[in-house]
């Protein structure tokens, strides 16, 4: 992985502590399915509060990928997500809306389902009437059949900057469009 430092920065406040010991640094780096990467990165010497960020450098043409998992074998299926894309499972009634402050990540189809468990089991912690907990937990136990392989699913990205992707198991079960512009993106 290629890295060139772009700046470091010492005695910057902390949100945190309030303290001037915060050391910022920018780098730039080359990683595997993102292509260059913009990384701030910022630790505090007095509280250890870190905070991070990720930037894209790179931009390809916008894509939307849908995957449909009907099969246990579909959930291996590898998921590269930019920081920018979306994900939806309107099966489950579950999107990721993209956020230009959300941390990219790989995984498999399985890993995005139990990323979609915990924000279910968040929201539900957070719910304030019985009706929300009881439409939340409908959500989680189609999840929980999904994560099983007994619920099949349409496993969707958006990705304007057109980083992201899915790698099928089978092939045949991937759709991949290639976007005019970021409005179709939606």
């Amino acid at each position: 992985m290629n890295e060139k430092y772009l700046s470091v920065s010492d005695g910057e406040r902390c949100p945190v502590c309030n303290n001037s010991t915060m050391k910022v640094t920018a780098r730039e780096i080359d990683v595997p399915h993102f292509g260059q990467t913009l990384l701030y990165s910022s630790l505090c010497q007095n509280c250890g509060f870190r905070q991070s960020w990720q930037y894209p450098l790179e931009a390809r043409s916008p894509h939307r990928y849908t995957l449909y998992v009907s099969e246990p074998s579909d959930l291996t299926s590898r998921v590269i997500k930019s920081n920018v894309a979306s994900i939806r499972i309107p099966e489950l009634g579950f999107s990721l809306e993209s956020k230009m402050s959300s941390d990219p990540f790989i995984t498999n189809v399985e890993g995005v389902l139990q990323r979609a468990k915990s924000a279910t089991q968040t929201l539900n912690s957070w719910a304030d009437s019985k009706e929300e907990k009881e439409k939340i937990e409908k959500v989680f136990q189609k999840i929980e059949k999904a994560i099983a392989g007994e619920l099949p699913f349409h496993l969707i990205i958006e990705d304007p900057l057109g980083i992201s992707t899915i790698e099928a198991t089978n092939p045949k079960k991937l759709k991949v469009e290639e976007l005019r512009s970021s409005e179709d993106a939606q």
